[in-house]
């Protein structure tokens, strides 16, 4: 049998295939590399740009907890500075369990705060805001640097082994001339000094009257033992917020609040409103339930205000707002009217016991809803804590 002649073009075409299929294998071995090296590439800028973002959200959340936390400290004195620069630098937790980053284990050590008395104002630095006794610093701006390691982006020319991330928080006490979603207690200090519209010729730091006792001028509160009030007596019980005139209306607002709300009568209280007194002592009830109200701070052992804000521990619950009165302005009875002139905030003893006596507690200075008091100029309004941006 003749054996089988393999065309020429058929060989020549083999040999072809073969020389293209090793072309081909060596291209690809270097092709398989480059991707390789960009898809590591891309790998390694995802986590480090991944774990740059979550650095810096963990930062933007330390400053808008710190300067929130911070602002309800700044009460218009040295301490409230003091305090405010502690909790803005270490967290709203405090030294104990500062916030971090990288998932809580790294602690934010870069952290500055500074101060302004307006949104827009200048801002001072710590050693200039806590330099007096007094201020109107009302405004904190808490600033945090996050060093990041950068793990893959550094092997490339000009990537530095670290990249620092920042993060800002504006905290501040907003006025509002109206009070109408709660909030203050069933009682109105008579204003020593109804034009001065600060403090009303109160003293920070001083015990004043909140409710009298029987009989004119009837007080054992230091404030008030030399005040001559132009109508004494009949206007130094409670007064009706909307809750009406009954004991247990009194208590459950004492110790709860929730008055002036949008159902009540009056709805609100502002400058100018005339308010209603309610008679009566209503005994040991009354004294009870401002006792169960301290009792729901967490500090109830500082027995001033000073060492409050220097325990650092207080939820707040001590710290009440008030209405402020002008005694001039009062008519009536038991029941009659006193128009308002202004708000502040009043820090509650440790405990109260009696059935018909004064109460008691030491003044702050003007009022702030959700803070030690405002540190502010104008106690004409009431301040209520925002973080701005």
């Amino acid at each position: 049998m003749e054996g089988k002649v393999v065309p020429a073009m058929t060989v020549q075409h083999s040999r072809s295939n073969a020389k293209s299929g090793r072309g081909t294998r060596g291209f690809s071995l270097p092709m398989l590399a480059v991707c390789l090296t960009v898809m590591v590439g891309m790998l390694g800028l995802a986590f480090d740009a991944g774990r740059m973002m979550i650095a810096k959200s963990e930062a933007q959340a330390f400053c808008d907890a710190s300067a929130l936390a911070a602002v309800h400290q700044m009460d218009g004195t040295q301490a409230g500075i003091q305090g405010a620069n502690a909790t803005a630098t270490a967290g709203p937790l405090g030294t104990t369990k500062p916030n971090g980053t990288n998932f809580d284990t790294t602690t934010i050590s870069n952290v500055t705060a500074t101060y302004a008395t307006t949104f827009a104002g200048t801002y001072d630095s710590y050693a200039t805001a806590s330099s007096n006794s007094t201020n109107s610093y009302a405004f904190i701006n808490v600033a945090a640097n996050v060093s990041v390691p950068i793990s893959f982006l550094s092997v490339l020319p000009g990537i530095a082994s670290s990249y620092t991330v920042s993060a800002s928080a504006i905290a501040g006490q907003t006025a509002t001339s109206t009070v109408s979603s709660g909030g203050m207690e069933p009682f109105m200090p008579d204003a020593h000094n109804a034009a001065d519209k600060k403090n009303f010729g109160f003293t920070p730091g001083t015990s004043y009257t909140l409710k009298w006792g029987n009989g004119n001028n009837n007080t054992t509160c230091a404030g008030d033992q030399s005040f001559a009030d132009p109508n004494p007596s009949s206007e130094h019980g409670y007064i009706d917020l909307g809750q009406g005139n009954g004991a247990s209306s009194l208590r459950t607002l004492i110790e709860y609040g929730g008055y002036p709300n949008a159902s009540s009568t009056p709805s609100s209280v502002s400058v100018g409103t005339d308010l209603s007194g309610v008679s009566g002592n209503r005994g040991t009830s009354i004294f009870d339930a401002l006792a169960n109200r301290a009792a729901q701070d967490s500090d109830t052992t500082s027995t001033t205000y000073a060492a409050y804000v220097a325990g650092g521990t207080g939820n707040g619950r001590r710290v009440v707002t008030v209405p402020i009165g002008d005694p001039s302005t009062w008519s009536g009875n038991g029941n009659g009217t006193e128009q308002v002139v202004g708000f502040g905030n009043f820090f509650l003893n440790t405990t109260y016991s009696g059935s018909s006596g004064a109460i008691c507690a030491t003044y702050i200075g003007p009022a702030n809803m959700n803070g030690n008091s405002a540190g502010t100029s104008d106690g004409t309004k009431v301040y209520y804590n925002v973080l701005f941006k």
